[in-house]
């Protein structure tokens, strides 16, 4: 898909993670024992065809960046004019703030590219997608843009959704109208969620942007296009597959948990080994022989002589003799002294639980406790 730009936005993340996001951005949060969130959107990429992606960056995107790089883990490098370019962060007024503006200030960039379309992708959305489906479908609705969602039943809901749109489409797939969704479960109706991704012809987009800042009342692109579905003809198109939008922190807790259940395996494993990541280097995990290990996933590198119960721990954790861990998510390199006890907790990288420590809380409102910290006692 040589004529297809990539572009991931970082600019509509919901910083709602907690301590996870008070030093870096959603795509660049830690996700199942080996990813970073963003890795998703670009194996899509990748795996599609597209070459050549642009990273709108936010002013959390530091560690994003360094995790991206040039694009090599992901197979964005095999040319020369391929590859991961970064559009970085303006200083911006309050009420100026949005990837609206953003995205005008990078007019000219846009406007020097050569691609016909663009495919617009979020960070903080997990899916698997072949885009040259979606561009297909695209071109053969003569649609002006093309709007990725997926239909979520009761049923299928095991995390709240607290920002996003509900499509409503036509017998013929058009989009009519949207509406906010912000409310947590049990949902009482099915609903289209827009995982705010999308496919636009470039001339498109810098008409949209340059027309939407000359009247100034938007600050999303989203706003721009939800505005103007009756001028606009703007198509959905649905995924069908495993989808976690990643909002809050419940969210992030409920969809890591939801992994270690048959069903949420299967569904994430799907075209699982074609997920990238910056590849490090990977030492074995040492199991001694007084450690009891249930229903978890472990990282290559983790010693552990405790007990893990239905957990997800990342490279490089050790886990003392006494220790006790169950629903947690325990990331890089942490270190959980003897005899601690740890419940519904979410550890970020490199934190020190001290011995006989008691982390306690709950599946709706996990205990999440920041970088390089050490901890002696927190419950709920």
């Amino acid at each position: 898909m040589k004529d297809i730009l990539g572009m991931i936005n970082l600019m509509n993340e919901q910083d709602d993670l907690s301590t996870l996001t008070r030093n870096r951005c959603v795509g660049a949060v830690p996700f199942a024992g080996r990813y970073r969130i963003v890795d998703f959107a670009l194996s899509n990429m990748s795996n599609s065809g597209i070459q050549k992606v642009m990273l709108l960056a936010n002013d959390k995107a530091d560690s994003l960046l360094e995790h991206v790089g040039d694009g090599y883990h992901w197979g964005l490098t095999m040319t020369g004019e391929s590859g991961v370019t970064i559009l970085p962060p303006c200083q911006l007024a309050k009420d100026m703030r949005g990837d609206l503006f953003h995205l005008y200030s990078h007019i000219d960039i846009l406007k020097n590219c050569t691609e016909t379309y663009i495919l617009l992708a979020p960070s903080s959305v997990i899916y698997h997608m072949n885009f040259e489906n979606m561009v297909d479908y695209h071109l053969n609705n003569d649609a002006d843009i093309t709007i990725l969602y997926k239909h979520v039943m009761e049923m299928d809901r095991h995390a709240h959704i607290g920002h996003a749109y509900n499509l409503e489409m036509n017998d013929q797939g058009r989009v009519i109208s949207v509406a906010p969704t912000y409310h947590a479960l049990p949902s009482l109706k099915p609903q289209n969620i827009d995982l705010d991704t999308m496919v636009i012809k470039r001339s498109l987009l810098i008409e949209l942007i340059e027309q939407s800042m000359k009247l100034g009342s938007e600050r999303y692109l989203k706003e721009v296009i939800w505005n103007r579905l009756g001028d606009i003809h703007v198509q959905g198109y649905a995924n069908h597959g495993y989808v976690a939008i990643m909002d809050s922190i419940d969210s992030y807790y409920a969809h890591s948990m939801h992994l270690l259940q048959p069903q949420g395996w299967r569904e994430f494993m799907i075209n699982h080994e074609s997920v990238y990541t910056r590849q490090e280097e990977e030492l074995e995990t040492a199991c001694h022989h007084q450690a009891l290990v249930r229903n978890s996933f472990i990282a290559p590198g983790c010693s552990i002589e405790g007990y893990v119960e239905n957990s997800i721990l990342f490279p490089g954790v050790k886990v003392n003799r006494g220790v006790s861990i169950k629903n947690s998510i325990v990331m890089h390199q942490c270190a959980i002294e003897a005899n601690a006890y740890l419940d519904h907790v979410i550890l970020d990288k490199q934190v020190v639980v001290e011995e006989g420590a008691i982390l306690r809380g709950e599946f709706a409102h996990p205990i999440v406790a920041e970088k390089f910290v050490g901890i002696q006692h927190m419950t709920r």
